[in-house]
């Protein structure tokens, strides 16, 4: 990898932009205002997600740019077709778009999680009390039903487990009714009746109990168990009033059997990993708004993130982190072209076949009438523990569908959110690709949406794009990265809300 050479590569796109954006005839590929300083942005966040440029560098060119722009501007203040000070909605449809010029991370961030060319990083301390405990995962699928006062509502268990972090309970909420005589001035914080719930073994002893919610959806949570159930436990009694309690058996054989797990390797460059997490970042964007659903301004955003693709696959081989022969920057094209998405200045011609999960959203995307049927409410018992990819372990732990949404719920080690975000919203924090084909041949994008920071081994929510419907009774679980792929076929059992 070669830093000079990023950041003369950034430099000179920036010089080229600023020449292109202020001519007074602009060339086609120049695009609309503000458009080269996005090209410019996105280009040094790439470079600095793979490792070749350090924040400062990419804020130095950033400001640099800026102040060109400003001081030229100063000196022709008459508007002009060639996007010299252009209207104030444009600007700030793009620096909207562009974001802040790196919004993620700080220096000396491991680029793309393990297995970088950049040397890497100490690792960060092990916060886990007890790294050598034993860990199993048990998945329940259960409901337990409570009403106390005037509230009343239901709590479904998708499953336990026991690492070295402790033991908990992956539960999501059903809505909560009240009473009329108790709604008024009742807090949303209050709607959980986390006091009442009692957990009890089957030796006669109780548990305290911790609870800690999702980032973004209030239904979703895990209830820690402390201390942690000995050996040798056989069941827990989780209870609610009225009651009756829910038994949780603790073998860990207990439950729908799992697949047999195949792991095979992989052999991705740093540059393809990115381009790749832009690709399915694009598929996501598309598949949440399909043509006959999205509102106005959605396809505005889903074309511009098309905007410096190009430049981003040019910095990449510039700096030796992209393959000349490698195949992902045609795939790229293809998709760009296969979304409508213009602009985007990849110069490889488009490849004639696309991975299968890419089809199959592309697929769900272009369908002339969207699905009406909504994905009804439920969870299903899927438990599973991966074998570890880049250096990231994970556990699979329920499934729930809510609201049209479908989330697969894991415990993931390895990870640290620092909420770092490459080019067009690309999550640094979560570098795996990972995907769910159905028993009827449909692929699921699983992207994080929420993370529990209540311990090191983080609880993440990710969002499957489209949403799984309960028909299905089967998954078969994709984890990639530069090294390796984990495939895992689970069956499913769900449960409807009472």
């Amino acid at each position: 990898m070669n830093r000079e050479r990023a950041e003369t590569f950034l430099r000179l796109l920036a010089e080229a932009e600023l020449r292109d954006q202020l001519a007074p005839d602009p060339p086609p590929w120049a695009g609309g205002p503000g458009a080269g300083r996005v090209k410019v942005s996105v280009t040094g966040q790439a470079l600095r997600a793979v490792g070749a440029l350090d924040r400062e560098t990419v804020e130095e060119v950033l400001a640099d740019f800026d102040l060109a722009v400003d001081l030229r501007r100063r000196h022709d203040p008459a508007p002009g077709p060639g996007g010299r000070n252009p209207p104030r909605a444009a600007r700030a449809t793009w620096t909207a778009l562009a974001g802040s010029p790196v919004p993620y991370g700080r220096p000396g961030t491991p680029p793309l999680g393990t297995g970088s060319p950049e040397p890497p990083a100490a690792p960060p301390p092990d916060d886990n009390p007890d790294p050598g405990a034993a860990e199993w995962f048990v998945p329940i699928g259960r409901t337990l039903a409570f009403h106390v006062g005037g509230l009343s509502g239901e709590l479904h268990l998708l499953s336990f487990a026991h690492t070295g972090a402790g033991a908990r309970l992956i539960v999501a909420w059903g809505t909560p009714t009240l009473s009329r005589e108790h709604a008024a001035g009742l807090q949303q914080a209050e709607l959980r009746p986390g006091g009442l719930l009692t957990v009890t073994d089957d030796r006669g002893s109780a548990y305290e109990l911790g609870f800690t919610s999702a980032d973004s959806f209030e239904w979703a949570s895990q209830v820690n168990l402390h201390p942690a159930p000995p050996d040798g436990i056989r069941w827990l009694e989780v209870a609610a009033p009225p009651g009756p309690p829910v038994r949780v058996d603790l073998n860990p054989a207990a439950g729908p059997p799992g697949g047999e797990l195949e792991v095979s390797p992989a052999d991705l460059s740093v540059g393809e990993q990115l381009l790749v997490m832009l690709a399915e970042e694009l598929l996501v964007a598309a598949a949440r708004f399909p043509p006959a659903m999205r509102p106005a301004s959605s396809p505005r955003a889903v074309l511009a993130m098309g905007t410096g693709l190009g430049n981003i696959i040019a910095g990449l081989e510039a700096v030796d982190l992209l393959p000349p022969l490698s195949p992902v920057p045609g795939r790229l094209a293809a998709l760009c072209a296969s979304l409508g998405i213009g602009g985007h200045g990849i110069t490889a011609a488009p490849a004639g076949d696309l991975p299968e999960p890419w089809l199959s959203v592309l697929t769900h995307c272009q369908r002339r009438k969207p699905d009406t049927t909504q994905v009804r409410d439920g969870f299903a018992a899927v438990t599973a523990a991966l074998p570890e990819v880049d250096g990231i372990r994970l556990a699979l732990v329920g499934l729930h569908n809510t609201q049209g949404t479908t989330t697969l719920h894991v415990l993931a080690r390895g990870v640290r959110r620092e909420e770092r975000r490459g080019p067009h919203g690309v999550n640094l924090d979560f570098p795996l690709s990972l995907w769910l084909r159905d028993n009827g041949g449909r692929w699921h994008a699983a992207r994080p949406a929420d993370w529990h920071l209540a311990d090191p081994e983080h609880s993440i929510g990710l969002v499957l794009v489209p949403p799984l419907p309960r028909s299905t009774t089967w998954v078969e679980v994709h984890a990639s990265g530069r090294s390796s792929e984990v495939r895992a076929r689970l069956p499913l059992s769900w449960e409807s809300p009472r």
